[in-house]
């Protein structure tokens, strides 16, 4: 990226969340920017994975509009092959109305997948995915500054390549389900 598109997008961020800071409905429960950890439950078309978890951050746009970056960790089996991937993720955030102490929303945006294969006979390879992702979700308040929250996504992923037992390629479906649950503070 060259140095003016830079500095153009650093001055818009910092307005973005100059505007963000000063907006009234930020201030409403806490502030804006919200930070946390998360359990992630991800179920690939073809395999079983396990996450670790991840981190998450979310800024509270003025209106209903909202933005959250994450990264996690996933292990993966599909029969002999384990994949290791760390997905970091972008998405915006359409809050609906608040129903109590839930506020509903629905999400949508991209995502870069960073996976290292592993098969039998010492293959391995790193394979580097974007894909777009779209779903559901809610934040339960607990006070003014702490709330969970639970979201289900579908994640759009190519077919990562490698080797099965008997040194043969194979493409293996990424695409699944991704469900998640977080406990965050509000700064």
């Amino acid at each position: 990226m060259n140095k003016p598109r830079q500095l153009w997008l650093g001055v818009g961020m910092f307005l973005l969340a100059a505007v963000a800071c000063m907006s009234p409905r930020a201030f409403a429960d806490g502030g804006p920017l919200s930070i946390g950890g998360r359990a992630v439950d991800y179920v690939a078309q073809d395999g079983s994975a396990e996450y670790l978890g991840g981190v998450q951050a979310r800024l509270r746009l003025p209106l209903f509009f909202g933005v959250e970056g994450s990264v996690d960790y996933r292990r993966e089996g599909f029969g002999a092959t384990t994949t290791h991937q760390w997905p970091v993720q972008v998405s915006g955030l359409l809050f609906l109305p608040k129903i109590i102490v839930v506020q509903p929303f629905l999400l949508g945006g991209v995502g870069w997948y960073n996976t290292t294969v592993r098969g039998p006979d010492g293959f391995s390879a790193t394979q580097n995915q974007f894909g777009p992702h779209a779903g559901v979700g809610a934040e339960f308040n607990l006070n003014s500054r702490w709330f969970l929250d639970a979201t289900y996504r579908y994640v759009w992923l190519n077919k990562l390549h490698t080797e099965n037992a008997r040194g043969v390629g194979e493409d293996i479906q990424d695409s699944g389900h991704m469900i998640t649950a977080g406990l965050n503070y509000r700064l």
